[in-house]
């Protein structure tokens, strides 16, 4: 029978069930990032730190290093000195160490970058595509009993894959309602997707976020305006801003710095994860199986069809902003290669590009999810 987690966050994401069924107690670990979780980009089956550029080709490659840097914020910065488009294979956790590989087109504007958190070191031409294939990770624990930590990578280890659950950073983990933001969208509710951008404050946000969340619920939206602080809240003063403005949320969405389509990307995810706890109600699916969550609930099949029933949906789309989804295809389940723990208690695995990182922990940990995501 499947284990069902405890976890208020997990059942808010969708995240129902635990791979592993087994009763395993919470292992109470920690991790210091964003050094302690390290993250290493893989191309063509190699660790990118490997990767060799040629003398000639279309594009300039560079080895990007990050440090506690979200992906648009370490891109921006790279385009501000590169003075170009830069280019990626994927998007990496922005509370961690990470290393991958960018590039421009055509020669290198400069051989090294060094900024606040994230420096560029150009390592050669490359003619044509780059295959982004997976993710190394090496995550370093805090825990006392490391000889449990081994025995559970080992039980993981020997089934060889996790359930393919999006993680917690694909909806939010301080706040995590992309995905509401995004079921508001699509079901034309665009005053309502308005006000979760804004209001809405969540106990996990700091003070100042709940300060001006606040404001905003209580209706004062001028009040709310000037509260938001300076930095690191674009988004809700952006749609707050025009909001006030225009007295449209239509408007207000199209002014986001985040496109609405993201947000109704983030609800297709978080019915993925509801289709595949469906699936796993019933036993672990095979490592062939792979789900459908089409753009209209007349298009859905099985466990997908009853849950977009169920929740009210009938298109992922939005005529007003334009948006509309795309067929999402997804394997069920996520092999899981090279899991071990080290003396030290460090934690190391490769998934394949796309899969999570923290799925796998919550697994291992079996703790709250705020504590290691």
């Amino acid at each position: 029978m499947p284990v069902r987690s405890a976890h208020r966050l997990d059942v808010m994401l969708g995240l129902l069930y635990y791979t592993l069924e087994l009763e395993l107690g919470p292992l109470g670990a920690s991790i210091e990032r964003p050094e302690g979780f390290v993250v290493i980009e893989e191309v063509n089956g190699l660790p990118c730190t490997e990767f060799q550029g040629t003398s000639g080709g279309d594009r300039a490659v560079y080895l990007m290093v990050k440090r506690g840097v979200d992906h648009l914020t370490a891109v921006r910065a790279a385009e501000s000195v590169l003075k170009r488009k830069v280019h990626v294979l994927g998007v990496k956790d922005a509370s961690a160490l990470t290393y991958q590989l960018v590039y421009v087109f055509g020669p290198p504007p400069t051989r090294e970058v060094n900024l606040p958190r994230v420096s560029l070191r150009f390592i050669g031409m490359h003619q044509g595509r780059l295959e982004h294939t997976g993710n190394r990770f090496y995550v370093a624990l805090h825990v006392t009993d490391v000889e449990e930590l081994r025995r559970r990578a080992s039980l993981l280890s020997s089934l060889g894959f996790v359930l393919n659950y999006f993680g917690y950073q694909r909806f939010g983990l301080r706040r995590p309602n992309n995905h509401l933001v995004g079921k508001a969208i699509s079901q034309g509710d665009l005053k309502r997707a308005v006000d979760l951008i804004v209001g809405s404050p969540f106990p996990s946000e700091p003070l100042a976020a709940r300060a001006f969340r606040s404001l905003y619920d209580k209706g004062d939206l001028r009040g709310a305006l000037k509260a938001i602080p300076t930095r690191g809240y674009e988004l809700e003063r952006a749609v707050l801003s025009e909001y006030l403005k225009s007295g449209d949320p239509a408007r207000a969405l199209r002014a986001s710095p985040v496109p609405p389509s993201f947000f109704v990307e983030a609800y297709q995810s978080y019915l993925f994860n509801l289709c595949l706890s469906r699936v796993a109600e019933q036993g672990l699916p095979g490592p062939d199986i792979r789900l459908k969550v089409p753009v209209r609930l007349n298009e859905a099949e099985g466990a997908c069809r009853d849950v977009m029933r169920e929740e009210g949906v009938t298109e992922l789309a939005s005529p007003d902003l334009g948006v509309r989804a795309r067929e999402m295809i997804r394997q069920a389940v996520a092999p899981v290669r090279g899991l071990g723990v080290d003396e030290g208690g460090r934690l190391s695995f490769s998934l394949p590009r796309g899969s999570y990182a923290t799925v796998v922990l919550r697994e291992i940990l079996r703790q709250d999810p705020l504590t290691f995501a």
